[in-house]
C-alpha cells in the first residue's frame, strides 16, 4: 500500500491543528499538540487519548505506535505545525482527557502562575513528590501550553490536572490548607508537618497569593534563606516546599 504523505500546508486538517498552538483553539477543540519522542512516548505508554500521531516522513523510531492513527507530512508541514526552532521529527495531536478521581492525599493549588516554564516546571515537581492533584486557576498560564507542556515533561499524563478558582479550590478542601507567604507566615522547619491531606498553595511570581486566598489558609509558612537574596523563583520555592511537605 502507498504511504500518503500531506506535503501542502494549506490542507485542512493541518490548518485546524495549527490553531492548536493557540489558547482559543486548544480550547474550541479540547484537543492539544504535544511534540518529541520523549512526550508522544509517554502518552502512549500511560494510555493517554491519542487522536492521531503526526510523523515526518524519513522520521526513524522504535516507538509501538500500530494500534493509533498516523499521519505522515513533509518536512516543511511538520515545521508548520511545530512550536520549536528544530522540529523533532514526531508529534501527536491528543483529546483533552476527562478529570480523574481527586486523590487528596497531598493537592498542589496554583494561583495565578503567569509564566509557562514555572507553571509546567511546578507540574513535573508535583509528580516527582506525590502531589497527584494540581488545580490550577482560570488566570493562570494555559497549562496546555506547548512550553508548559515542554517543561512538566510528560507529568501532564501522570496526573490529575483540573483549572478551578482558588476559592472553590480551598473552600471544598477538607484537610490543612498551607499557603505561602513572605510576611506573617511561619518558617517551616518550625512547625510538625500536619498529619493527613494537605493542600499546599503558590501564588503569581510577583504578587504572591492574594488576601483573599491567604485568609482561607490554616498555615502561611516560608522558607528560611540565610543569605542575601529577598525571594525565590516560585518554582524552585515550590520545590523545596513540595519536598518537604511530601507524603
Amino acid at each position: 500500500m502507498v504511504k500518503e504523505v500531506i506535503s501542502s500546508k494549506d490542507n485542512t486538517r493541518i490548518k485546524n491543528y495549527r490553531k492548536l498552538h493557540t489558547a482559543k483553539g486548544r480550547r474550541k477543540s479540547g484537543q492539544f499538540l504535544i511534540e518529541g519522542v520523549h512526550l508522544v512516548e509517554e502518552a502512549v505508554n500511560y494510555n493517554q487519548p491519542v487522536d492521531t500521531i503526526i510523523i515526518e516522513d524519513g522520521f526513524k523510531h522504535d516507538l509501538n505506535i500500530e494500534k493509533f492513527k498516523t499521519l505522515y507530512v513533509s518536512p516543511d508541514v511538520m515545521k508548520s505545525l511545530s512550536t520549536l526552532e528544530t522540529p523533532p521529527g514526531i508529534a501527536a495531536v491528543m483529546n483533552q482527557k476527562s478529570p480523574g478521581k481527586l486523590d487528596f492525599n497531598r493537592v498542589l493549588l496554583l494561583e495565578n502562575i503567569q509564566d509557562p516554564g514555572n507553571l509546567g516546571t511546578l507540574i513535573r515537581t508535583a509528580d516527582a513528590f506525590g502531589f497527584k492533584t494540581v488545580l490550577i486557576t482560570p488566570e493562570s498560564a494555559d497549562p496546555y501550553n506547548p512550553k508548559v507542556l515542554r517543561s512538566a515533561q510528560g507529568s501532564h499524563f501522570h496526573l490529575n490536572i483540573l483549572q478551578r478558582s482558588a476559592a472553590e479550590a480551598a473552600e471544598s478542601f477538607k484537610g490543612i490548607k498551607i499557603g505561602t507567604s513572605l510576611n506573617d507566615a511561619v518558617y517551616i522547619d518550625d512547625f510538625n508537618k500536619p498529619d493527613g491531606d494537605i493542600m499546599l498553595v503558590l501564588g503569581n511570581e510577583g504578587q504572591g497569593l492574594t488576601d483573599e486566598t491567604l485568609n482561607l489558609m490554616d498555615i502561611n509558612a516560608k522558607i528560611a534563606m540565610p543569605g542575601s537574596s529577598e525571594s525565590l523563583n516560585v518554582a524552585i520555592a515550590g520545590a523545596i516546599m513540595m519536598h518537604h511537605f511530601k507524603s
